[in-house]
């Protein structure tokens, strides 16, 4: 969350603890565009998912993924921005 925080944001708690939160800026080249979302990280979380998967470094959540519009079938899969129709 640090290297990649755009700005700051007021944090939360959880079932985990204290969740540090801010906005992340990513930039996806194929869809030409950069997005803002707020996110939030825990390093808790970090390391219980660390256990089942040692290779995890972060996760995308639902804000995203609401501005993205996926389909596909066994052959291929695809994402796309939502076209906002």
């Amino acid at each position: 969350m640090a290297a990649m925080r755009w700005r700051s944001s007021a944090g939360l708690d959880s079932n985990f603890g204290a969740m540090d939160a801010g906005w992340l800026s990513l930039s996806v080249p194929e869809f030409g565009r950069e997005f803002k979302t707020i996110s939030y990280a825990n390093d808790s979380i970090l390391h219980v998912v660390q256990r089942s998967s040692t290779s995890f470094a972060g996760l995308v959540g639902l804000p995203l993924l609401r501005m993205m519009e996926f389909g596909g079938d066994q052959g291929y899969f695809w994402v796309r921005p939502l076209s906002g129709d």
